[in-house]
């Protein structure tokens, strides 16, 4: 019996005519929890087609979704050739087969036995795998969620779970990062995360915890990049109250969450002056660049009631070592400002401060911004709002029409 490893890719089985959509949509969901998936419309390499879907079900995989939709009865490739592979794979007791189904019964009521009816497997029983209805966004997120904890099962042997989060097209993961988190790209045109990014990441955000439990962890180090929004909202997934600790590596290999080094001086200039209503606005410049005005900008173009720059004295480079107490002089600078209230945050800083920052900042109500760099007339673009200690998860809300 071939030899399964928890970190390999799983397969993507499902019929075109009727299943194109619904498979991706769910693909970006497993990716956004950290799941590597074998998806055709992705990774099937040119030339002859069975050749080359026989090389993809024999490559290594640690698990498979079969989707099961009304015209996957028409479906020879996957009656004849995937189903059987993977449910031989099935037999080893280390691989993953789930089901998601969109076919209820008279009754409205997922229709378990629709699998065995339209995909007649000799000597199988298909009812008798777990399924999972995959109608809506919510659906597929706990599917995902469970084949996410199968995953981790035995990802940190030395207690520490390793999740690497990039903003690419995909490849199929890397087997030292047990969650391999991969979120859409912009849209063309665009330079900041579409709203789809939120819906696929906010519930894989407020299942992390349980994802490090399932690990048997109580520590994260995190790896690669993301929107700077989206790296708060991580941090504020796994706060300093969760018991959780976190570390992140930075691309020159250095390591943030700890360290002795006192915190960079820092300067601050209001912006917009205490105004009766509104909320307050913080911007932070923390990268050795030269300022950027247009905070002030649309600070001064907008109802806050206070908006405050914090910026590096000096415009150098933030030393690893400098960030933990970096992080704990602009929580306390940031709670000053909001006293209490909602922020309005915009960030220009390293990933790792970003992260860092969203862990600290657990009792606080964050509305997000990006900098939108691409269109005709660039500036910035509300993200979403985040809270860290939520029992949903940190992601309130997050922005639609834009």
């Amino acid at each position: 019996m071939p030899e399964v490893n928890d970190l390999d890719p799983i397969f993507l089985s499902y019929r075109h005519s009727d299943g194109d959509a619904l498979a991706a949509k769910l693909v970006w969901v497993l990716r956004s929890y950290g799941i590597p998936v074998w998806h055709d419309q992705t990774h099937l390499a040119p030339g002859q087609f069975h050749r080359r879907l026989d090389e993809a079900l024999n490559s290594g995989l640690s698990g498979a979704v079969l989707l099961i939709t009304p015209d996957i009865v028409h479906s020879e490739i996957v009656r004849d050739r995937e189903l059987p592979a993977l449910l031989a794979m099935e037999a080893n007791p280390a691989f993953t087969f789930a089901i998601g189904n969109v076919i209820t019964d008279a009754a409205d009521v997922l229709d378990y036995g629709a699998p065995d009816r339209l995909l007649p497997q000799p000597g199988w029983t298909l009812q008798g795998f777990d399924q999972f209805p995959v109608t809506d966004h919510s659906e597929m997120a706990k599917l995902a969620g469970e084949m996410a904890v199968r995953r981790v099962r035995h990802a940190a042997p030395d207690g520490q779970l390793r999740l690497d989060i990039q903003t690419r097209l995909p490849a199929l993961g890397t087997l030292n990062a047990p969650l391999a988190v991969r979120t859409r790209s912009p849209l063309p045109g665009t330079s900041v995360p579409p709203p789809e990014v939120w819906e696929d990441i906010a519930p894989f955000l407020g299942d992390l915890p349980r994802l490090v439990q399932a690990a048997g962890a109580d520590r994260v180090q995190v790896t690669g990049g993301a929107h700077l929004s989206i790296a708060f909202a991580l941090g504020a997934a796994v706060p300093t109250t969760s018991g959780i600790d976190v570390s992140i590596v930075d691309l020159e290999g250095q390591v943030w969450g700890a360290g002795t080094t006192p915190a960079v001086e820092l300067v601050e200039e209001v912006v917009v002056g205490d105004a009766v209503d509104g909320p307050a606005a913080v911007y932070l410049d923390l990268v050795p660049a030269p300022p950027n005005k247009e905070f002030r900008r649309y600070a001064e173009s907008r109802s806050f009631s206070r908006a405050v720059e914090i910026a590096i004295a000096e415009r150098e480079v933030i030393s690893a070592e400098a960030g933990p107490a970096l992080v704990r002089e602009l929580r306390w600078r940031i709670g000053e400002i909001a006293a209490g209230g909602t922020v309005h945050l915009f960030l220009r800083a390293p990933f790792p401060v970003a992260v860092l920052l969203g862990r600290a900042c657990n009792t606080l109500r964050v509305v997000l911004y990006e900098w939108e760099r691409e269109t005709d007339t660039p500036g910035y673009v509300q993200m979403a709002t985040v809270s860290a200690g939520r029992s949903g998860g940190p992601v309130i809300s997050w922005t639609t029409g834009r």
